[in-house]
């Protein structure tokens, strides 16, 4: 085990003496978990930077003074939160991104409660969700704000100022798709992978290779100036070249928002970014979600959503700034909320 990582379980010992045993496979035993004990678990993600981790530690702090000691799983995160809640399940091992993100043992006990994205919360619920579900058991607990924007921008040294451009020149482009949106646009100018590389291009550019200035596109959601691993991207490419961004047109943009169930028009302001010098229409999506079980006590509910609204507050010294609406917390594209969190926010009014 590399010294980095036997010195992080060492001090999770000293800073957590409940965390009683580690097996060789990382694995901390965190004794009795659940609502009953008020020691549930949440699925969460990582400490470096991760929006459902920071998150998770944001409704750890809130729910402690009201008696709750929360555990956080800190690799339940990515596509397994939802499956995790639904299925009362324990986390799934580590695997090397866990690693990378510094998430070094997993904990031995059963997922309660989760954190993930409003979309990941929606699709999870209505359809089948990366090889499961639909997970029909599952309930919104609160919903808080978390803007970013789809963007899509050229290299400004390539020469590129349209997309019209790169089909009628058949030009070499190498392109860095962040979230595999450019399929879409590329389908509306009627360019394909075959021939982009036929033309001397890269259809996917690693992250890597973007940095070294390997690339003349990129697009893709997740932009903020945030620097949550996520985003950072945007920020480091945006700071490191000159980029030259360009407004879609609304037929386009409508395509990719048929797939986000999230997505609505938005228009992202002038110095949004370096390089971004005028207004642009665009995509916006927002939101990142507290979600239960249908089996969780009412109560626990209630005391989740709770703490959230009186420590709301906290949102705002994060990584990446979050809001609390009041006009949209109780609504998660058509997930079922609670009755515990419903009860709630009908008696602080936000429900009439």
């Amino acid at each position: 085990m590399p010294p980095r990582v036997c010195l992080k379980l060492i001090l999770v010992l000293f800073l957590f003496p409940g965390f009683s045993e580690i097996s060789a496979q990382e694995t901390i035993d965190v004794g009795k978990t659940g609502w009953d004990v008020k020691r549930p678990v949440v699925a969460g993600a990582c400490e470096a930077s991760c929006p459902w981790g920071e998150l998770a530690d944001f409704v750890q702090q809130a729910m402690e003074p009201m008696g709750y000691s929360v555990i956080i799983c800190r690799n339940c995160n990515r596509m397994h939160g939802p499956r995790l809640v639904s299925e009362a399940s324990y986390p799934p091992p580590l695997d090397e991104a866990n690693l990378e993100d510094g998430t070094i043992y997993r904990i031995n006990a059963k997922v309660d409660f989760g954190i993930t994205s409003s979309a990941f919360l929606a699709n999870a619920y209505k359809e089948s969700f990366f090889g499961g579900g639909p997970y029909k058991n599952l309930r919104l607990i609160a919903k808080v704000e978390d803007p970013f924007y789809f963007l899509i921008a050229t290299k400004k040294e390539s020469g590129i100022e349209s997309l019209e451009q790169v089909r009628e020149e058949g030009l070499p482009v190498r392109i860095f798709d962040t979230d595999g949106s450019m399929a879409t646009i590329l389908d509306y100018y009627g360019i394909t992978s075959d021939e982009i590389e036929g033309w001397g291009g890269k259809r996917r550019v690693s992250y890597d290779e973007a940095l070294k200035g390997e690339f003349d596109i990129i697009a893709g959601f997740l932009a903020t100036p945030s620097n949550n691993i996520e985003s950072s991207y945007w920020t480091a490419l945006s700071e490191k070249f000159d980029l030259h961004f360009m407004e879609l047109p609304k037929d386009c943009l409508d395509r990719i928002a048929e797939q986000n169930v999230d997505a609505e028009p938005v228009v992202v302001q002038n110095g949004f970014l370096r390089g971004l010098n005028r207004r642009i229409k665009t995509l916006g999506r927002s939101g990142e979600a507290f979600f239960a079980r249908d089996d969780t006590p009412e109560q626990a509910a209630y005391d989740i959503a709770k703490a959230i609204d009186k420590n709301r507050g906290g949102l705002k010294w994060f990584i990446r700034i979050y809001s609390y609406d009041s006009n949209t917390v109780w609504s998660n594209f058509g997930v079922p909320l609670h009755p515990g969190a419903e009860r709630y926010y009908r008696e602080v009014g936000y429900i009439k």
